[in-house]
């Protein structure tokens, strides 16, 4: 099973980048485990032939973003695409910022940007945006588990970022990539944790309509998904297949070893009688995975069966 954690280029959409692994690694059968726009860089893992049946799991993982938010304009897109659609004159300080973020903790709702894959009646909302139409986004689940001010700047800046043992920060020698500036707006850079589905377009939107102002993402670096960081991604152009993920780092969820008369019940769909809670990876005697189960604290239901196991 063939993991690989990408560093996805300025300015290239996640498909782009899909298709060139495609290409370098001569299979039509790759899949990524959450989109990042184009103006967004960072980590997309991306899954290869047999692999692709972890997508789901994969894709359910926590991320962690390195989030630049700009204060007192808005555009379509509510990130740096453009045009300018609104400007405001309240700028807010550092302070207020700051303290406005905590607020997020609590929030389990939200609405989608406009311009997003969010499906209507069939319809995408970003296909009715480009016509002009305006499709009603209703509110949907979000978790936020930290969002902490890194910097307040003038206008956007290009911070140097590193890893460090509490998450990316603004240091060391590697700049992040951000796209053009649509103008000196003040500049929040954040780092944001959050659960699958947020939209930090989203987050950017409202957290600028909470501090009384207007706000889009001007800069957005995906750091971390789940427990793979960006400092694991490789360049698609020149991907090092033996660079491979370890499975089993990849999915975050706790694991099982177990017997082979156990492996054998798994194989056939049967649940087992383990208290546990949420995904669960469940492996063979060698540690190899053989499938993944959801455990409601009394037994494990089998959610995938992962074939080419073989004991």
């Amino acid at each position: 099973m063939a993991l690989y954690a990408i560093d996805k280029p300025l300015n290239r959409t996640s498909h782009d980048v899909v298709d060139i692994v495609r290409k370098h690694l001569n299979t039509r059968r790759v899949g990524h485990t959450g989109t990042l726009d184009p103006l967004a860089t960072g980590v997309l893992i991306l899954a290869v032939d047999n692999s692709t049946k972890l997508v789901p799991f994969l894709s359910a993982e926590d991320k962690e973003y390195l989030a630049w938010v700009s204060f007192g304009a808005t555009t379509p897109t509510l990130d740096a695409e453009g045009p300018i659609l609104e400007e405001v004159a309240r700028r807010p300080s550092r302070r207020e910022v700051e303290a406005a973020l905590g607020g997020f903790m609590a929030l389990t709702l939200q609405i989608p940007p406009a311009y997003s894959a969010v499906k209507v009646g069939g319809v995408k909302a970003y296909e009715a945006a480009r016509k002009g139409e305006a499709l009603e986004l209703l509110p949907r689940p979000v978790k936020y588990l930290e969002a902490t001010l890194l910097a307040y700047d003038p206008a956007p800046l290009a911070h140097p970022i590193a890893p460090s043992a509490t998450g990316w920060h603004l240091a060391g020698s590697r700049k992040a990539q951000l796209p053009r500036s649509l103008g000196a707006y003040p500049t929040a850079v954040i780092r944001l944790v959050v659960g699958s589905g947020t939209y930090v377009r989203a987050f950017a939107r409202d957290l600028g309509e909470q501090l009384g102002s207007k706000a889009f993402l001007s800069g957005l670096v995906r750091t971390r998904v789940g427990k793979i960081g960006l400092e694991q991604a490789q360049k698609a152009q020149t991907l090092d297949v033996k660079k491979e993920l370890d499975v089993l780092e990849a999915l975050s969820c706790p694991s099982v070893e177990l017997s082979h008369t156990e492996v054998k019940r798994v194989m056939e769909g049967v649940p087992l009688p383990i208290p546990a809670k949420g995904l669960v990876a469940l492996l063979g005697p060698k540690r190899k995975l053989v499938a993944v189960a959801e455990g409601d604290g009394f037994k494990l239901k089998i959610k995938r069966v992962f074939k080419e196991y073989s004991h």
